[in-house]
């Protein structure tokens, strides 16, 4: 069974480090904690909102595994007419303190199985599948760890560099991305007509989904059919704003 994080505690100051863009609609955040450091497991997530209590608090996983410094990653997806994505994407200025609450969460990694683990993203939602990822590596990658990424196009491919630099580096990690609307290198098409050939038996795999709704709920019937145990299958939903408490 994997360990339990710290109980969650309510609004710590964080201030906003650095901001970049990552593709033409997310953004990416490091916040450094003004006091003690959030004790979290990689895969989890937080409650982000403002000091003054004016915006709407939402639920961002967090992108990076735990480090000493205590910072913590978010990947923002700008919703137009939301309410407080665009405001951290764009408006939040360097310096700037939030309130973050958590962590929330249960999807998360025993890092001690033996299990093989796959891992499918689509947008923000590798967010939590780069924690789980760069927790692995930290590990030296033990067991066979594979990424596969859904974009739009190659624009919407997040952490390409990073995800093949840990595949070169770890023969146990694999990373493939497929694009869904451009034509480009194979593997190309949805996650449901791909994974067959990718994986075709996933009885002994623990299996990690993360994205839109649609792309969740299609990739779960995927991995049912193509052998998943219900304990060894993981989800996590991102919603556009405004998200359903």
């Amino acid at each position: 069974m994997a360990p339990l994080a710290a109980a969650p505690v309510d609004d710590q100051e964080f201030v906003v480090a650095s901001r970049e863009h990552r593709t033409p609609v997310v953004v990416e955040l490091e916040l450094a904690p003004v006091a003690e450091p959030m004790s979290f497991l990689p895969g989890q997530y937080v409650l982000v909102g403002d000091a003054d209590y004016r915006v709407p608090v939402r639920s961002y996983s967090i992108a990076n595994a735990p480090d000493v410094a205590g910072r913590i990653t978010l990947l923002v997806t700008t919703v137009p007419e939301g309410a407080t994505s665009p405001w951290l994407a764009h408006e939040v200025p360097v310096g700037e303190t939030l309130l973050v609450s958590g962590p929330y969460g249960s999807f998360v990694a025993d890092p001690d199985s033996p299990t093989p683990i796959l891992c499918v993203a689509g947008g923000s939602g590798v967010a939590p599948i780069r924690a789980l990822a760069e927790e692995a590596v930290r590990r030296g990658v033990p067991v066979p760890f594979t990424v596969l990424f859904s974009g739009r196009t190659e624009a919407d491919v997040i952490d390409r560099d990073r995800f093949t630099g840990w595949a070169r580096e770890h023969e146990n990690f694999t990373f493939a991305r497929t694009l869904t609307r451009e034509d480009g290198p194979p593997p190309v098409g949805r996650v449901p007509e791909l994974l067959p050939q990718l994986q075709p038996d996933l009885s002994g795999h623990e299996v990690f989904v993360a994205g839109a709704p649609g792309l969740v709920s299609a990739t779960v019937q995927t991995v049912r059919d193509l052998g998943v145990s219900p304990g060894r299958l993981h989800t996590e939903e991102f919603y556009a704003e405004p998200q359903p408490w």
